[in-house]
C-alpha cells in the first residue's frame, strides 16, 4: 500500500481513543503480533500509529468479537495454519453458541415450550458409567456419582459440552417417575486422553434431531411423546443412540424452580425420506 508522505502520526492517547480500546489492550494487541506502531522512538519509547494501524486493530476486534483467542486471531490474521481447519473449529463454537442461545431463548419464553429442530453435535469423548436405575431420585445420585468418579479418576471435564444420558434401548425417554428398572448411561465430557480406559467413550460429530422442552418434569413425558410423532412423520433415520440432555434442572442449578427446568433430546440422523 501507497502512504501519503505527509500521514499523520497520532500518539497512544489519541489513538487509543479513536479505536475505543485501553492503552494496555493496544500492547496486548502488539503483543499478539496484529499491530506494529508506525513508529517508535528509540530514546523516549513512545509509540505512534497511523490510520493503516487503526485497520489493524479492526481486524483484531473483529476476530475478538468472534470469540477467537489471541493464539487464534494471530494465526488468522497471517494464515499460518490450514485454514479449513481453522473454519471447522469455528463452525463447531457456532453451532454450540446456536445451540444454548436457542435454550436460554426457551427459557426467556422466546419460543414454545416444546419445539424442534436439526442440531449439528460436535465431536466429545465421554466417561460414561451404567447402571439400573428404578426412580428419578435414583438418576440424580447416580450422575453426580459417575462425576464424582470422573473427577476422581483425574480427568479434565470439557465444560462447553452438557452432561447427557443414553438408556439401553437407545429410544425409549422414560418419564422421571418410573414404574420399572431401566438401564441408563451417564456420560461425562471430558478432555480426550487416558487411552485404554474402558469408561471413555467417544461419540463423533454428527448432524441430529433435536426436541427442546421447557417447564416441570412433567414435560419430559410430552417431549418424548412429540419427539417419537416428529421422528415417524419426517421419516428420520436415527443412525445413533438417544441422548437425553437435563440441560437445567436440579443437578446443574437447585436454586432453579421446576417450571423453569429445560431438558433436550437428540438423535444422531442417517438422513430423512
Amino acid at each position: 500500500m501507497n502512504f501519503p508522505e505527509d500521514r499523520k502520526l497520532f500518539t497512544m492517547k489519541e489513538f487509543s481513543r479513536a479505536c475505543g480500546v485501553s492503552r494496555t489492550t493496544l500492547i496486548r494487541i502488539e503483543e499478539s503480533g496484529v499491530l506494529t506502531p508506525c513508529r517508535v522512538d528509540p530514546e523516549t519509547g513512545y509509540r505512534y500509529y497511523d490510520a493503516y494501524n487503526a485497520s489493524q486493530v479492526g481486524q483484531y476486534l473483529i476476530l475478538q468479537s468472534l470469540g477467537l483467542t489471541r493464539t487464534e486471531i494471530s494465526d488468522c490474521y497471517y494464515q499460518r495454519e490450514d485454514s479449513r481447519e481453522f473454519l471447522r473449529r469455528q463452525r463447531e463454537k457456532l453451532s454450540r453458541m446456536q445451540r444454548t442461545l436457542e435454550e436460554l431463548e426457551v427459557r426467556s419464553g422466546g419460543l414454545p415450550s416444546l419445539s424442534f429442530s436439526f442440531v449439528d453435535l460436535s465431536e466429545v469423548t465421554c466417561y460414561c458409567v451404567s447402571s439400573v436405575l428404578t426412580s428419578a431420585e435414583d438418576g440424580e445420585t447416580f450422575f453426580y456419582r459417575v462425576h464424582e468418579q470422573c473427577i476422581s479418576a483425574g480427568y479434565q471435564l470439557n465444560g462447553t459440552e452438557p452432561l447427557f444420558g443414553i438408556f439401553s434401548d437407545d429410544w425409549q425417554v422414560s418419564s422421571p417417575v418410573m414404574d420399572h428398572p431401566h438401564t441408563s448411561t451417564a456420560c461425562i465430557p471430558v478432555i480426550p486422553g487416558g487411552h485404554g480406559d474402558p469408561h471413555l467413550v467417544t461419540f463423533p460429530a454428527v448432524h441430529a434431531f433435536s426436541g427442546l422442552a421447557y417447564g416441570d418434569y412433567s414435560m419430559i413425558g410430552t417431549l418424548d411423546a412429540r419427539f417419537r410423532e416428529e421422528i415417524i412423520a419426517r421419516k428420520i433415520r436415527p443412525a445413533g443412540p438417544v441422548r437425553f440432555i437435563g440441560l437445567v434442572a436440579p443437578y446443574t442449578g437447585n436454586h432453579i424452580a421446576s417450571e423453569h427446568y429445560c431438558y433436550r433430546i437428540v438423535v444422531p440422523v442417517s438422513g430423512a425420506d
